[in-house]
């Protein structure tokens, strides 16, 4: 249940870099890797602190990444 949780709170914060990122259009490419290590990093630590298992963090941190990254890649495809 707590992977779950965890797998929706991230989901948001990787929302709220999307939004983001849409807002900082005229950055560099440089400066979104940055902010988007940042973002995952702040969802390991987040994951961490609720699960309290580093391995397990790391993999909810990983399958939320490409979850969210895959799906918004097919919206914008089915989109625009």
């Amino acid at each position: 249940m707590k992977n779950y949780v965890v797998f929706l709170i991230q989901n948001v914060l990787f929302g709220a870099y999307s939004l983001i990122e849409w807002f900082s259009v005229r950055d560099k490419l440089q400066a979104k890797v940055i902010l988007l290590g940042v973002f995952i990093y702040l969802c390991y630590v987040l994951a961490h602190s609720i699960i309290h298992k580093k391995k397990q963090a790391a993999v909810t941190t990983v399958i939320s990444f490409l979850f969210y990254f895959s799906f918004q890649s097919l919206f914008y495809y089915l989109i625009f």
